[in-house]
């Protein structure tokens, strides 16, 4: 049984920008209240630095001591805490919030609820997802967030969900995820694996790979 309650997956709420998003039942539900948060901003405010042949249109908010690399693209709205490292070769869609202390490499993300000191430093693509404290993402992870089907993603009423992952996890390497994915809090899941359903708590996966050797032909 997949665990729904926010509490189960983020201990550091009160340390985010808008612990307001996780007054929820459940905890699919802050993406959405992410998309009314950010609707209201009405204009830019720069307060960090942005790179050469960075892209910008939308609304961008970046905090202070925040950098945003060159040929980034960043497509409004979009909010960025402090002292964050976004680039080189960033792709941040709409509706995307990542907060402080976090550092995003060549990577896309996508309407997606980042908190504080995350680590996706390197290639890979993250959408429609909430990413808890302290999480760290290894190279070439990707989220799957939409059926073949196109049908709603579990009870979640919602046609596009990726990945809610709880404070502390590991994620390796060429990871991954089918749509609606929970991971729980301080849980590793080893390179190459492939993720789905409900991963709980304080646990280690690892995928079993066979390799067969033989004599050249």
């Amino acid at each position: 049984m997949i665990e729904t309650k926010t509490d189960y997956y983020f201990k550091k709420i009160k340390n985010f920008a808008f612990p307001e998003l996780f007054n929820v039942t459940n905890v699919w539900e802050a993406l959405k209240k992410k998309d009314a948060l950010l609707s209201k901003f009405k204009k830019s405010e720069i307060n960090g630095i942005i790179g050469k042949n960075v892209h910008v249109s939308g609304i961008l908010i970046l905090g202070d001591g925040s950098k945003i690399l060159e040929n980034s693209i960043i497509e409004g709205p979009v909010y960025v805490g402090k002292n964050c490292v976004i680039g080189p070769h960033a792709h941040i869609r709409s509706y995307t919030i990542i907060g402080d202390n976090s550092k995003i490499g060549k990577t896309e993300i996508k309407g997606s609820l980042i908190m504080n000191n995350v680590r996706a430093d390197h290639f890979g693509y993250i959408g429609d997802s909430i990413l808890g404290d302290s999480v760290h993402i290894g190279a070439g992870v990707v989220t799957a967030n939409l059926r073949f089907d196109n049908k709603n993603i579990l009870d979640t009423n919602m046609k596009k969900l990726g990945i809610i992952v709880g404070d502390n996890v590991q994620i390796g390497i060429n990871v991954s995820t089918l749509p609606g994915t929970f991971i729980g809090p301080n849980t590793w899941v080893y390179p190459g694996s492939i993720v789905k359903g409900f991963l709980p708590a304080n646990k280690l996966l690892k995928s079993k790979i066979e390799y067969e050797v033989s004599d050249k032909l």
